[in-house]
């Protein structure tokens, strides 16, 4: 007969009262050591997003001063007023982005969006954003176009199923930086197509491209990261958040949709991915 085999005692009861002190301490280590790091990090956020909005601030009261001047030509006062919407715009972007934040995180978490879907004119969804990016764009000498033509061509007379809020605030996203980082008296394009990119099937693709600061190659990827910056981009505009491409691709990901880039040189092509389904 043939007796059963004694268990083996687990490896945590076999444990000694020693060795668990020293996993408990090693494990206390290094959440205290995370922790420290995410309280650096969240520092370093909210210091970036004091310069981000005290910035646009100060230009506007700026601007408002030197409008209180009467002897300041009306020439210069239309100039000034323009100023002042454009960093108003760029105010109000910055908000929305740090908004979206908290609420984007917690629809991710719902696996649903908090606003209801709506079938949505995407081109005049793209021409509207484009008018109030260009004051900014001006100052630099430079224009936003938007190729219709292209629009009409992939969407076949179809609007696209989307949270508008949320999309509005991705392409805004993609302008912003194509604003910020683009050559002076350059031309940025808004365009659509009908193509597989990104190994994806043929999806509708709204694209945003701009020709300047170049994106280094290895970075392409660690750019949809939270809060990373391309090291280009740092030189330039030391002060930034590194969250406007990283929401773009979460709200994209809630849309079943995906984010790409494709650069050539100084020019930069983001694309914003839809799924045809996603047309009605």
């Amino acid at each position: 007969m043939t007796l059963p085999s004694k268990p083996e005692p687990s490896a945590q009861a076999s444990a000694s009262p020693a060795d668990e002190t020293t996993r408990l301490r090693t494990e206390n280590s290094a959440l205290r050591t995370e922790l420290g790091e995410a309280r650096k990090s969240n520092q370093q956020y909210l210091q970036n997003v004091a310069h981000q909005l005290t910035a646009p601030l100060g230009a506007i009261k700026w601007s408002i001063e030197a409008l209180k001047d009467p002897s300041v030509s009306i020439q210069r006062k239309s100039k000034l007023l323009s100023s002042i919407y454009s960093q108003a715009t760029i105010l109000v972007h910055l908000i929305k982005n740090f908004a979206l934040m908290s609420n984007l995180e917690a629809d991710l978490e719902l696996g649903q969006f908090r606003e209801p879907l709506e079938p949505v004119d995407i081109l005049r969804l793209c021409i509207n954003l484009a008018n109030d990016f260009q004051p900014q764009a001006a100052d630099s000498e430079k224009k936003i176009i938007v190729d219709e033509q292209s629009f009409a061509i992939a969407l076949e007379g179809k609007n696209v199923q989307i949270v508008k809020n949320l999309i509005a605030q991705a392409v805004s996203n993609l302008l912003e930086n194509a604003v910020k980082y683009s050559d002076s008296r350059s031309t940025i394009l808004i365009a659509a197509e009908r193509a597989g990119i990104e190994n994806l099937p043929i999806s509708l693709v709204v694209s945003v491209t701009s020709t300047g600061l170049p994106i280094r190659p290895e970075e392409n990827k660690q750019l949809f990261e939270r809060g990373f910056r391309g090291s280009n981009a740092k030189q330039k505009v030391p002060a930034g958040t590194g969250i406007g491409l990283y929401l773009a691709k979460r709200v994209m990901s809630l849309h079943q949709g995906a984010i790409g880039l494709k650069t050539t040189g100084k020019t930069s092509k983001f694309t914003l991915i839809f799924p045809l389904s996603r047309l009605v």
